[in-house]
């Protein structure tokens, strides 16, 4: 079956982001098409976090496709392509059986990329997740971008939690210890919602350090979080993009 798609996001980078970050999990990928649109789940060996990526139909600007296609790819080959599309490109998709041809194009010149498609699937099916966590805090991505960003060389662990309504961050190490504290009444949050205050819950900075590119570019970050739980971030983007991020907590 041949699949033809073509898009225009405001800033085609969005695309190279979250296959950088998806690589940083596993070598291959299904990503899948079928009438409602195109995404892509993934998960690390250690099952500590899962990436789901989506884009809905009326987000392109050409979509045809017949019932459902599967199209095994290497992350890594996929995102040395993906790197150099730049913010004013408009992205273009097509395969067929052995192939995927990814074109981009910039002011009326177009680039062309061939990838051999891989013949295997992976081998377990990757469910989709739906956890009841009972704190959620909405912001914009740039403030959850800014937030990490401040204080991820501080140590290797990050703590999230929450105290007088307000979302903390928290990360420490021998070094010492930083601190973000977000709160809607000084106009940072959007809106939160706490039904477990003062809850506290740990997470590898590192997971959160692999997708800050996808978050800076997001209109909307949702943060939802619950005591011994695992963290949920809802990213959404222009014209409808979603994508979602689960990270186990820590082991203590």
């Amino acid at each position: 079956m041949v699949l033809q798609l073509r898009i225009s996001f405001a800033d085609a980078r969005l695309w190279r982001y979250v296959t950088a970050a998806t690589a940083k999990f596993i070598e291959t990928a299904i990503l899948k098409v079928n009438g409602e649109g195109l995404w892509f789940r993934a998960m690390d060996p250690s099952k500590t976090a899962l990436i789901e990526f989506m884009i809905p139909k009326e987000s392109f600007d050409e979509f045809e496709v017949d019932g459902e296609e599967s199209l095994t790819i290497n992350l890594e080959d996929f995102g040395k392509i993906m790197r150099s599309a730049e913010r004013d490109d408009k992205i273009s998709i097509k395969s067929t059986e052995s192939y995927i041809t990814l074109v981009f194009e910039r002011r009326g010149v177009p680039r062309y990329f061939t990838l051999p498609l891989r013949a295997e699937h992976l081998g377990e099916e990757i469910p989709e997740l739906s956890l009841e966590l009972a704190n959620e805090f909405k912001m914009p991505g740039e403030v959850l971008y800014e937030s990490i960003s401040g204080i991820e060389d501080v140590g290797e662990v990050l703590w999230i939690g929450e105290k007088d309504g307000n979302l903390t961050l928290r990360s420490e190490s021998d070094l010492g210890e930083a601190e973000v504290i977000l709160s809607v009444e000084k106009g940072v949050l959007e809106d939160s919602k706490v039904d477990n205050p003062g809850f506290t819950v740990s997470f590898g900075m590192e997971y959160f350090t692999y997708v800050k590119q996808p978050i800076k570019l997001a209109d909307a970050a949702v943060l939802r979080a619950d005591s011994d739980m695992p963290v949920h971030l809802e990213l959404n983007f222009i014209q409808g993009a979603k994508l979602n991020y689960y990270v186990a907590p820590r082991a203590e």
